[in-house]
């Protein structure tokens, strides 16, 4: 089922609703240093500023701040360290990633302080609809658990994933590609 698609931009939030904030978002708001600067961190800083300002909340499932901070150190590996660990487990096992790890340690702790943390029970999962939307190619496995969760839990999904298209959920972006589908 596709999505009801918002405009973040032109989008009014209110008192008390709840929206998913994807990890792509949080990677716009606490970007890696090797992140390049996009015209989404400004829009999706301007649009979380409407959230907060306006009462909505802000949700976090643990399943993205995992994504959130793996990204992250993947981000920082790829621009500033594969040269001298080829292979990314020999970057986890160094002194260098512990110093990008407490950065992405900070920058979650905030996520974590502007959230209401949200985790849902695996048995609550409807992971036989999960896993048949991720054989469709509708959606990829964690986008389709996220789906389950907003529509379990009407959430909206703040995301600027332009393959979210597919999910039943309500979403807010300013990402053309979802806005144009």
């Amino acid at each position: 089922m596709k999505n009801k698609v918002h405009d973040l931009k032109t989008y009014r939030f209110s008192p008390g609703e709840e929206v998913l904030v994807d990890t792509n978002v949080w990677l716009y708001l606490y970007p890696p240093p090797m992140n390049t600067s996009t015209p989404f961190a400004r829009q999706y800083s301007t649009g979380f500023a409407h959230m907060i300002n306006d009462g909505a909340r802000p949700v976090l499932d643990p399943i993205i701040l995992s994504e959130y901070l793996n990204r992250y150190c993947r981000i920082e590996w790829a621009g500033q360290f594969q040269s001298i660990y080829p292979i990314f487990k020999d970057f986890r096992n160094s002194s260098d990633f512990k110093t990008v790890a407490s950065t992405a340690g900070i920058f979650a702790r905030r996520i974590l302080g502007l959230c209401f943390v949200h985790a849902m029970p695996c048995n609550e999962l409807d992971l036989h609809q999960v896993v048949a939307d991720f054989e469709s190619a509708s959606l990829d496995f964690n986008d389709a658990v996220l789906a389950d969760i907003c529509k379990k839990h009407n959430f909206k999904l703040l995301t600027n994933d332009g393959d979210f298209q597919f999910g039943g959920v309500e979403v807010l972006t300013t990402n053309p590609r979802l806005l144009n589908a």
